[in-house]
């Protein structure tokens, strides 16, 4: 890993006068790949979006996001459009959702080729029928001429791929690249993005809600609860040593013993609406491990024990356990 390719610092977010993002803090190292998780709704695909500039109209930001020494959150609409798809890219959710679905998928590829690069259509074509086969697909020159229908989830997906890599990008933004998948397709997925990131030296921002998942592809893991980061940690020291009772709480309730004696546990309560955030640490009404403190005051983002970060008053006297090793 390199110097900081990208370096988010209190960014903020507020759509119709709506807060949902609240002093989310964190860097990507070159050739680095990291998971972003939490529940549904913690501001994961919001943060994603905010540094890939694509937020809609009206939308208020505060903090910095820096990229290569650009803040994307003042850049122009030129210089975004200039990197999005070269510099920065992302694979989004549902891939029937964000492909074309009256035009061939090749057209879309090679369309993108020649909005970054002064390049003839014909190579255009050869490049992204190389994508298609570097990325697992068996006949490249048939699927260029497919539609989505015509195409299955996994097929679908590994096109949205081939789009986010085929020009090049040096960070890739994958927001829940294996929803919707059957399991074996979804570990297809994660090797092929594994061998990817490792080929190409590619930094990957892994935006999941299965710690599984990314604990088989990433070296760190960032928490998202409520709208903020609440923990950043090794994913190896995550696993067995969480800083934060959110995390552990998700790893509580992720695991089941593998001969099937184990129960399943959920989190107790829902998540907490950033709009309207509890008083005090935002998780403290779901916490088992609350007290009088953790009401009264709003933790800081602070260094932990294992070189991590954490914003929990009480991880210095907690000692939560993860996964058995």
């Amino acid at each position: 890993m390199g110097a900081h390719l990208l370096e988010v610092n209190g960014l903020g977010l507020a759509i119709g006068g709506t807060p949902l993002l609240s002093d989310v803090s964190f860097t990507l190292a070159e050739g680095e790949v990291v998971g972003l998780v939490g529940e549904s709704g913690s501001g994961k695909t919001l943060t994603g979006l905010s540094v890939m500039g694509l937020l809609p109209p009206g939308a208020g930001t505060t903090g910095t996001i820096s990229f290569q020494g650009t803040d994307l959150l003042t850049a122009d609409a030129e210089a975004l459009r200039r990197l999005r798809g070269n510099e920065l890219s992302m694979i989004f959710q549902e891939p029937r959702a964000s492909l074309h679905p009256a035009r061939p998928v090749g057209k879309q590829i090679v369309d993108v080729v020649r909005t970054h690069e002064n390049v003839s259509t014909v190579a255009a074509q050869d490049r992204a029928c190389d994508l298609l086969a570097q990325v697992g697909l068996p006949n490249p020159r048939r699927t260029l001429r497919s539609y989505t229908h015509e195409l299955s989830g996994g097929m679908c997906q590994r096109v949205m791929i081939a789009m986010a890599l085929v020009c090049e990008p040096r960070l890739l933004i994958a927001d829940e690249p294996t929803t919707a998948l059957d399991v074996t397709i979804q570990a297809q997925i994660i090797a092929l993005l594994h061998r990817l990131a490792e080929e190409r030296g590619l930094t990957v921002l892994l935006i999941s809600h299965n710690l599984g998942v990314v604990s088989d592809l990433c070296a760190r893991v960032i928490t998202m609860y409520c709208g903020q980061v609440v923990a950043v940690d090794r994913t190896d020291h995550l696993l067995r040593h969480p800083q934060h009772p959110y995390p552990w709480a998700l790893l509580q309730a992720s695991t089941v013993d593998l001969d099937g004696t184990g129960e399943w546990t959920g989190i107790a309560g829902a998540p907490a609406n950033p709009a309207r955030p509890p008083s005090g640490c935002r998780f403290h009404p779901r916490c088992p491990h609350r007290t009088d403190a953790c009401v009264a005051a709003e933790p800081e983002l602070v260094a932990a024990h294992g070189g991590g970060l954490t914003r929990c008053l009480r991880h210095e006297e907690l000692a939560l356990t993860g996964v058995p090793a």
